[in-house]
């Protein structure tokens, strides 16, 4: 029978396209069919080590197709993904490992010393839990204990303004967000998504590979790798749809043979803001629309969404319309918290559809959903169709009243500048804002020829007082800018 989560949507595509390619890593590759065989034995594997319904397994490994094998075997088997990064650090490891407080560990080998060392229970080999070929699994009964209100991911915040907090996302919602997602995006099944954002960030889980399981598309895993590899891989696989953050967007499109045989239909980028040229960069380079979308991490979907159909409203920094799972809009900052009228700065709430808890932090729930709406934070402004344009954190809005403006229209001028490839502004902790750029190969711009660009867009106060040009824009785990790092850094040396 077919039930609205995605290990029913998943057992459908199979059936309908099971020699369809459906997972790609440098190693090896399956089909929806022999991912079908595949999870079915290693979810019956989990059983016999005792996962009940509800339990969390945690995962950790580098992108691969036997980790995300891992993750919806663990679906079927009614229990909650945990993903703890393959890239944290043994100092990070720790606080993630409690809180994730899993029974089992499906892990890469070269992490299962550094897990144990952490605190971590018990550590499994997650290529003996879930290899990437059929041939090594042997036929089991499938194991249905996945349902609408069975837990689907445990999602992260970044930590930019805290520990990071971890949400239970259930699967009756994100299915239905990635299906909006994957209908806004035109999926079909011959489409093939290049993945190039971590599979722990969550991004990759809502922005392609559901998305892809409900068209029966094929996803290609490439986070981390060199973007050379990354167009190897996107031109020999035919990839349609790029899934990428803004920085690895803008490696992507200023790559020296980027626009040599592109074969993309359609970008889309997500995590954090977009500035308005790299849309222009791939409709000039690559001849696609690139579309923005809006959501944080924790919702397991997004807010708004834009579509190849927006023209030139995308190209002016407007994200696009609200998704129809989620009733987000542009709102006053005190109760009742009405919605404001076209045109009017408001934070951006969330009506239905979110998460029921943060997992240990029921304080920061509480603080985040006053009035039984979920409060995201942002800063925006709507226009009269309803389109979304994010504009900043709302504990920026006193500094952005005094400045004229706020960091994102900063940061917006000064990927204005040719010579730019990636900026960064921050607060330097003394009211000042610190500026970094890194330019493009074969371009040259000085930090005073940048802030004199940037001052012919923005008001002088919005201006930062200093300007460094980096070798290389410092990245977080995920992909991001290290906009943390670069505060540190900033605060450091004046």
């Amino acid at each position: 029978m077919y039930r609205p989560d995605i290990v029913s949507v998943f057992r459908r595509t199979a059936r309908r396209h099971g020699d369809r390619p459906f997972l790609i890593d440098s190693q090896s590759s399956v089909t929806y069919a022999q991912a079908e065989q595949l999870t079915d034995t290693a979810a019956a594997e989990l059983v016999d080590r005792g996962v009940s319904p509800g339990d969390t397994v945690g995962f950790c490994a580098p992108d691969c197709v036997s980790l995300w094998l891992g993750i919806i075997a663990a679906w079927k088997a009614g229990a909650l993904p945990g993903l703890l990064d393959a890239q944290l650090s043994a100092d990070a490891l720790p606080y993630f490992v409690d809180d994730v407080d899993a029974p089992v560990v499906a892990a890469a080998v070269e992490r299962h010393d550094v897990l144990a060392a952490a605190g971590a229970r018990s550590v499994i080999d997650l290529d003996e839990l879930a290899p990437a070929t059929a041939a090594a699994a042997a036929p089991a009964d499938p194991v249905d204990r996945h349902g609408s209100d069975a837990p689907l991911y445990l999602s992260y915040t970044s930590g930019t303004t805290g520990l990071p907090k971890g949400v239970v996302l259930r699967s009756a919602d994100v299915t239905r967000a990635t299906s909006c997602i994957a209908d806004r995006l035109g999926l079909r099944h011959d489409d093939v998504l290049l993945a190039t954002t971590p599979i722990p960030s969550s991004f990759q889980l809502v922005a392609a590979l559901m998305p892809a399981v409900h068209t029966g598309a094929a996803v290609a895993l490439v986070a981390g790798r060199p973007v050379a590899e990354m167009w190897q891989v996107a031109r020999h696989n035919r990839t349609s749809v790029l899934v990428a953050y803004p920085l690895t967007l803008a490696d992507i499109v200023n790559a020296p043979d980027a626009a040599d045989d592109p074969p993309f239909r359609v970008a889309l980028s997500g995590g954090s803001p977009l500035a308005p040229r790299i849309k222009r960069d791939y409709l000039s380079t690559l001849g696609i629309s690139l579309l923005e979308s809006y959501g944080q991490s924790e919702m397991g979907g997004f807010m708004a969404m834009g579509s190849p159909a927006d023209g030139e409203r995308a190209l002016e920094g407007w994200v696009g319309r609200p998704l129809p799972d989620r009733a987000a809009y542009v709102a006053g900052v005190a109760e009742p918290f009405d919605e404001l009228p076209a045109g009017e700065v408001g934070e951006v709430l969330v009506a239905h559809g979110f998460f029921p808890e943060y997992r240990n932090k029921p304080d920061r729930f509480a603080d985040t959903t006053q009035g039984g709406v979920l409060h995201t934070g942002d800063l925006a402004v709507a226009d009269p169709d309803g389109y979304i344009k994010v504009l900043g954190r709302t504990n920026e809005a006193a500094s952005a009243a005094a400045r004229g403006g706020f960091l994102r229209e900063l940061e917006d001028a000064l990927y204005g500048h040719p010579a730019v490839l990636h900026a960064a502004v921050v607060d330097r902790g003394d009211g000042e804002l610190a500026g970094f750029y890194e330019a493009r190969d074969g371009h040259a711009v000085t930090p005073d020829e940048l802030i004199a660009h940037a001052g012919a867009a923005v008001p002088a106060a919005l201006l930062p007082s200093t300007m460094t040009e980096l070798d290389a824009m410092p990245r977080t785990f995920s992909g991001k800018a290290d906009r943390l790092g670069l505060a540190h850094r900033a605060a450091a040396g004046h």
